[in-house]
């Protein structure tokens, strides 16, 4: 995890200087305090998933938008575009009511803590169950309907992140039963145009591998 504030900006970076992309929005935010990650474990009930301390102490926070400016791709659609929006610590392990979930109802999703919220309808998030510790593993969610635990780590959505550029609803690609998704298949069509060392084999299910 070491230097990976280093590797975002190269990224960005890379995303500004690109003549095929329009880099729209980008904040690296400061390190998190020591005192905000003392807050996040209490919350967390003194278990942080694996690496997660680790970047946040270099990264405070994530946000970037991009869209790409190829005519035959774009077309009017959405799928060519990426959103990373990674929240401070202190937010990710809070009481979600009214997003993830309604008292009475989705109380299956009260776990759900989001830590990437890519759009507003969607995120990468945390699973801790009322007074439970959070898992080690990232999900899926999207709000009030899905939930796809990918079974991969902190760490290696990380890896996968940078590779994607956040490229839009890109994490689906790790749940099983979503391969035939619209937004899979336009990751795949999309992604090898757009960035030449794009590596298919990073983005498939843990089961698949």
């Amino acid at each position: 995890m070491h230097g990976i504030r280093s590797r975002i900006t190269r990224m960005i970076e890379e995303i500004d200087q690109n003549p095929h992309l329009d880099l729209i929005d980008s904040v690296v935010g400061d390190p998190a305090s020591e005192a905000d990650l003392t807050e996040a474990s209490r919350l967390a009930q003194g278990h942080l998933p694996a690496g997660l301390a680790d970047f946040y102490q270099e990264v405070g926070s994530l946000r970037l938008e991009w869209r790409h400016t190829v005519a035959d791709i774009r077309k009017g659609n959405l799928s060519d575009q990426g959103f990373i929006n990674i929240l401070p610590v202190t937010q990710v392990f809070g009481d979600w009511e009214g997003i993830t979930y309604f008292p009475g109802q989705n109380e299956d999703f009260r776990a759900v803590k989001p830590f990437d919220m890519f759009v507003p309808e969607a995120c990468a998030a945390f699973i801790q169950k009322p007074g439970g510790e959070p898992g080690d593993t990232v999900s899926y969610h999207y709000f009030g309907e899905e939930l796809c635990d990918t079974q991969f780590s902190f760490a290696e959505y990380l890896e996968r992140l940078l590779a994607s550029r956040g490229y839009w609803y890109w994490l689906q690609t790790l749940c099983p039963g979503a391969e035939e998704s619209t937004e899979v298949a336009a990751f795949r069509q999309n992604m090898p145009r757009m960035f030449p060392d794009y590596d298919d084999a990073l983005f498939h299910p843990r089961s698949a591998n």
